[in-house]
């Protein structure tokens, strides 16, 4: 460091001076108490107990990371140390180093020196200081990664009063209970062959609320529920945003001493107009603003939601909650489709089918649209019709002539019927994985290896799935515990039951004990069995008879979506069955989303997925399954499969028009880019159906 000068924050130099201070203090005091003795055994024992206290206080507000990896290239690009644990949300993290790493952006770090992530992915970074370790020797330099505190918490307004916490909420180590740090360079400020990241993990006194889920309402509101925590006097559930260039807000958004929680507590009401999930929101300016004013520029919001629990006004870390699943929430209405819409000489003939609205993520997604007759009033000379989105809270008035209407009662029967005739398919149900830490349980002894294909983009998952697909119900997964690299157990364990046709896991109920992944399996052993057997010899069926030698990638590829749309066919029966998790769907149309489109050519989009991955696994081609939300209505899934060295995407279940296979439909969805989704058709796509470390892995390109 000859020559150069290190240039840091004011306060945050300030924060370690005061530490080094605290040291000395500490020091002052053990001499003074020791007083007497002259000779130099007793000067040497005081200076002994001096430096232990010195260590012990340092310990307690230090952890220093390793600089040295322990998987090399375990994400492809990026090498892993061992995993720092049990380390104090106020602490500093040190490290060797001999450069600068200066910080103008708190949320960027130390730009290609030393950054900070609240995901394993890397994309969400986390406010920090990086400031010279006053604690260490000049011979020995590190540097110390400082959290910011987090200054602003406020609840919002419920009842027109707004409401203080009396929670400190600490900080950014307490809302990010696991961060990822990247260590660009070596300690001596060489480049490294491949970024260094090293996990850590935050504790707290107040344990953490477990056991969290995460679902929506049948009325469009996210829902949270989470184990009680003993002694909590609350619950806070917390939102972070941030924005690009702007300053970031964390705020309480809700407030409860029972553990759980809805969104339906931050609806807004204007007048008549009302929003929902408003608080949520994922973009500045959502698509529907930006048709109408096109000079608008949407940009996206760094949102992070979790639960924390208050023990003796003593916050714990925040227990994150995946939005995956919730950006389809709702906000308000986009009444975009009445310009010019003849309700005077129609009546409720001129009104749509499907219902627009703007959800979280900014996105002009549809619904079923409906009326409640007995909303239905008469003001004047005009109907009053609230037409309303099935699954939201939102709702459009619409005033149409009473001449115009012949018969209210019929049209609006009529109505209801031609919007849940034209209502699109989807398919894709949620589900719940639950950290069960009340019941422990044995595990059962592993299974040998299943002779059926095994997918995995990690050596965890690979496990996992194997084990599924042989039938364990207790999965111990304790050999990869705190092993660098590898994605979290559940984040594991969806990508397993997505990627994986033959666990036929779609249907199991979860429940994780510690490194314990309890099954409650779908299918009796026996029957399981059987199917994966039918679904094999399926496969090989069609290799041998449409797969020859010297077929292209895209020929495949092509055959493959062909056989699915000549052979199956739409299951409308199933999908009738209203159900917004996978435990409401009786057992007798389990098929529909595992193996019927395989086994008995009916089925939703998640069984064409399934059948298109089975097929082409037997074709020697690599692929996967997509699970994702439709901007025009609800959850679905499809395929990527890779074509040279591009990924492009395949959705069978809407090339498949019903029927046989034409060129004209059959192929409108066939190895295309993720960009040409388009108008029906546009799509968005979650993150559990691949570990999240991945998933930029599978975009096209």
């Amino acid at each position: 460091m000859a020559g150069s000068q290190r240039r840091f924050p004011w306060l945050a130099v300030l924060g370690s001076l005061a530490l080094a201070v605290v040291l000395v203090v500490g020091v002052a005091v053990v001499l003074v108490l020791d007083g007497g003795g002259e000779d130099g055994d007793d000067s040497k024992d005081r200076r002994s107990r001096a430096d232990e206290l010195r260590e012990r206080l340092v310990s307690d507000t230090q952890a220093e990371l390793p600089t040295v990896a322990e998987a090399e290239d375990a994400v492809p690009g990026h090498d892993y140390s061992t995993v720092v644990t049990g380390v104090g949300t106020d602490a500093d993290l040190i490290l060797p180093a001999t450069y600068d790493a200066d910080v103008t952006d708190p949320w960027q770090g130390a730009a290609g020196k030393i950054e900070v992530y609240a995901d394993a992915a890397l994309t969400q970074p986390v406010p920090i200081a990086i400031l010279p370790d006053l604690t260490s020797s000049g011979s020995d330099p590190h540097l110390a990664i400082t959290p910011v505190k987090v200054r602003r918490t406020h609840i919002t307004r419920q009842d027109g009063q707004a409401t203080g916490t009396l929670a400190d909420l600490g900080t950014y180590w307490n809302l990010s209970p696991h961060v990822y740090v990247v260590q660009y360079l070596t300690p001596d400020g060489a480049p490294r062959p491949r970024p260094l990241v090293t996990q850590v993990d935050f504790e707290a006194e107040t344990p953490a609320p477990s056991q969290v889920v995460s679902s929506v309402t049948p009325d469009g509101d996210a829902l949270l529920e989470w184990a009680p925590v003993d002694g909590a006097s609350e619950y806070l559930v917390v939102l972070q945003q941030r924005k690009k260039d702007l300053e970031d807000t964390v705020r309480v958004v809700g407030r409860t001493t029972e553990p759980t929680w809805s969104s339906a507590e931050t609806k807004r009401c204007v007048r008549r107009a009302c929003t929902q999930n408003d608080v949520m929101k994922l973009t500045t300016v959502d698509a529907s603003l930006m048709a109408s004013l096109p000079e608008l520029t949407s940009e996206t919001i760094d949102a992070r939601l979790g639960v924390i629990a208050v023990v003796d006004r003593q916050a714990s870390v925040m227990a994150p909650v995946d939005l995956a699943g919730l950006e389809t929430l709702p906000v308000r209405s986009d009444r975009t489709w009445d310009q010019g819409a003849d309700v005077a000489g129609r009546g409720l003939a001129a009104l749509p089918s499907r219902f627009l609205f703007v959800s979280i993520d900014g996105s002009t997604r549809a619904t079923g649209a409906f009326v409640d007759r007995a909303e239905v009033r008469r003001k004047g000379s005009r109907w009053v019709v609230p037409l309303r989105g099935q699954g939201t809270r939102l709702v459009d008035p619409v005033e149409i002539p009473i001449r115009a209407v012949e018969d209210i009662d019929a049209a609006v029967a009529a109505f209801n019927e031609r919007a849940e005739r034209d209502y699109p398919p989807t398919g894709l149900l949620d589900t719940k994985i639950v950290i069960d830490v009340d019941a422990p349980q044995e595990p059962s002894p592993e299974l040998p290896p299943p002779d059926y294909p095994v997918f995995g983009s990690n050596e965890l998952t690979r496990f996992i799935a194997g084990q599924l697909i042989a039938g364990s119900t207790a999965i111990d997964v304790s050999e990869y515990d705190a092993r660098p690299g590898l994605p979290g157990l559940v984040d594991a364990l969806d990508e397993a039951v997505y990627q994986n046709p033959y666990a036929l896991a779609y249907f199991d109920g979860f429940s994780v004990d510690g490194s314990v992944i309890h099954v409650e399996p779908a299918y009796s052993p026996a029957e399981k069995r059987s199917r994966q057997e039918r679904m094999a010899d399926a496969a090989e069926a069609f290799v041998a008879s449409e797969i020859t030698t010297g077929m292209s990638t895209a020929d495949k590829v092509s055959a493959i979506n062909r056989h699915l749309v000549d052979d199956a066919d739409y299951d409308h029966a199933a999908l009738a069955v209203k159900s917004k998790t996978r435990s409401g769907i009786p057992d007798r149309l389990h098929y529909a989303w595992t193996d019927g489109i395989l086994l008995e050519s009916l089925g939703v989009c998640m069984s064409y997925s399934y059948a298109f991955q089975v097929l082409a696994e037997e074709a020697g081609l690599e692929s996967v399954v997509v699970s994702g939300d439709l901007a025009d209505g609800g959850g679905h899934a499809w395929n990527k499969v890779r074509i040279g060295d591009s990924w492009r995407a395949v959705d069978v279940t809407w090339n498949d028009p019903g029927g046989r296979w034409s060129s004209s439909s059959g192929t409108r969805y066939l190895m295309i880019r993720d960009g040409q989704f388009t108008g029906s058709a546009l799509r968005s796509e979650r993150d559990s159906w691949m570990s999240d470390a991945y998933l930029s892995q599978y975009a096209t390109r």
